[in-house]
């Protein structure tokens, strides 16, 4: 019998090529579930009896392994090696201690897991979300450079000739259409010029309870209630904005007037994948309990208030196709405007609490999320349905400029722009 091993980031695929018509043909196996029943008789099996010693609470949940390959067993099975960083387990007086080895060496005959295939031809499986930063990064810079329009340029921006702006605008509608999320380095200082690379002149911005465009520093003076923590130098962790109203709004874009001098760095997850790859890869019963238990938004400032009720996740009345469920139609996440869970019942909060964890750290490992420092004149734009923000703490006088836009006119304008290029 012939295999083949591909390590993913949660989980080994083994294919097994000399399956027949309607059997395994591969199966996915989770690491921990591969780490809970090493077969080795160095402490994982009693030596004598072949049974199990190794305690299902000593193996985390999060473990990988160092390495993988093909090989066979002494009676010549083929076989699959997994080598592990060594955990802590229960000596014999029901002490936590950890084996005296530098790698610990699990390795199962290939009839042996195919017998034990519990994920057989799985066919819903999602990548990770985009996590490359050099994916949503657009230059505006090198479209400057080909098409300038010098008689109409300013100090504050330089302008675009028509097909230039056509070209910029269209590769704005990729990023955002395939990756939620734009990263424009060079674009300029003035952030009213900026409004209308997303929207037409006769469209307007969605002016919030902060005012038209908010201006995120310290020092703020421009904007109503400013008592919250964007107006802070404090690290602000993944969110989606504006969760306490009943209607979102579509977009936000962050301009970089100056960035800090220490910190301040932006983050974003493509809340979307990680939702479809928290329901196959992860946890679906996570995903039922978010997508069905309804949390209260609750913002509270002092001359303003708002309350919403939704699942953090929710789903809209589409059907996929391909699954037969209910396609997500919105990820509404916000920690700081969060209120206390009491439509809970008690025997069941541990468990909505452990699904949150469970997606929350999703969202915090580094091949979930894009990270980008922005410079003065950068600019990042996300769908603030699908997509989360943060940044991290920061000194010095950072200043973002933030604009909130409709998600109807913006792909009406980025879409005209698309169709034009096509025709170029």
């Amino acid at each position: 019998m012939s295999v083949q091993l591909e390590l993913k980031p949660d989980w080994a695929r083994v294919a097994f090529p000399d399956a027949k018509d309607g059997g395994t043909r591969y199966a996915d196996y989770h690491y921990f579930w591969l780490r809970h029943n090493c077969p080795c008789l160095n402490g994982c099996r009693h030596p004598t009896t072949k049974e199990r010693t190794i305690d299902a609470a000593a193996v985390p949940l999060e473990i990988r392994p160092l390495r993988a390959s093909t090989t066979t067993t002494g009676d010549g099975q083929d076989a699959i090696t997994f080598v592990w960083a060594p955990i802590a387990t229960k000596d014999d007086s029901g002490n936590l201690a950890v084996l005296d080895e530098s790698e610990h060496i699990s390795t199962f005959p290939v009839q042996w897991l195919r017998d034990n295939a519990y994920g057989a031809n799985r066919t819903e499986t999602h990548p990770l979300p985009p996590h490359d930063a050099a994916l949503v990064t657009i230059d505006y810079k090198e479209f400057a450079a080909k098409h300038a329009d010098s008689a109409s340029s300013t100090d504050a921006n330089t302008k675009l000739t028509l097909e230039g702006s056509v070209l910029y605008k269209a590769a704005l509608y990729d990023s955002l259409s395939k990756y939620g999320v734009a990263v424009i380095r060079n674009r300029g200082s003035s952030t009213e010029d900026i409004i209308y690379d997303f929207i037409d002149a006769s469209a307007e911005v969605i002016p919030t309870h902060f005012g038209r465009i908010e201006h995120l520093r310290t020092d703020n003076v421009e904007n109503a209630n400013n008592d919250q923590l964007g107006y802070t130098n404090a690290a602000v962790r993944l969110h989606t904005d504006q969760c306490y109203l009943d209607n979102v709004p579509g977009f936000q874009f962050l301009h970089c007037i100056r960035p800090a001098d220490v910190g301040g760095d932006n983050y974003f997850v493509h809340a979307e994948s990680a939702a479809n790859y928290l329901k196959t890869e992860v946890s679906r019963r996570a995903y039922d309990l978010l997508t069905s238990v309804p949390v209260r938004f609750d913002r509270k400032q002092s001359k303003f208030q708002a309350l919403h009720v939704s699942p953090i996740l929710r789903l809209s009345d589409e059907i996929d196709e391909q699954t037969g469920e209910r396609k997500l139609a919105q990820v509404r996440y916000s920690y700081f405007t969060q209120a206390a869970q009491n439509n809970v019942p008690f025997s069941e909060l541990r468990e909505w609490y452990g699904a949150q964890q469970v997606w929350d750290k999703l969202l915090y490992r580094d091949d979930f999320q894009i990270k980008a420092n922005l410079e003065s004149g950068d600019v990042v734009i996300y769908d603030n349905m699908r997509v989360l923000h943060a940044r991290n703490g920061f000194t010095g006088p950072r200043h973002m400029a933030g604009v909130y836009l409709d998600t109807s006119d913006l792909w009406s304008h980025l879409g005209q722009a698309k169709e034009q290029a096509a025709a170029l």
